[in-house]
């Protein structure tokens, strides 16, 4: 992994209808998040922070073993965010693991 990069979240059991459903709600939980356009095992979300309302992209794409679910979290606008994408990919992971969606 790079040094921007984060590891993909594995998944508690292989992707199914059900898991996905799951998966695209709780990220459209996410603070500030509306989703653009989803598929079976890929969504595409904007996030847009509180305070000014700068758009930030989020991609889900679950791995063709459909156990890990890869996550790319990144401002649009400017070069540093604060640490702002790598709180919501965290804020993501734990969300779905206390979902049981998916495990540490």
């Amino acid at each position: 992994m790079g040094l921007y990069s984060v590891a993909p979240i594995r998944l508690a059991e292989p992707l199914n209808q059900s898991s996905w459903e799951l998966i695209k709600a709780v990220a459209i939980e996410l603070p500030g998040a509306s989703l653009d356009s989803a598929r079976f095992g890929y969504a595409d979300i904007t996030c847009r922070s509180d305070l000014f309302g700068f758009p930030d992209y989020l991609e889900l794409l679950v791995a063709s073993d459909k156990q890990h679910l890869n996550v790319r979290s990144q401002s649009l606008i400017g070069f540093y965010d604060l640490g702002v994408n790598r709180r919501r990919v965290e804020l993501l992971r734990s969300r779905l693991v206390e979902r049981g969606i998916a495990i540490d």
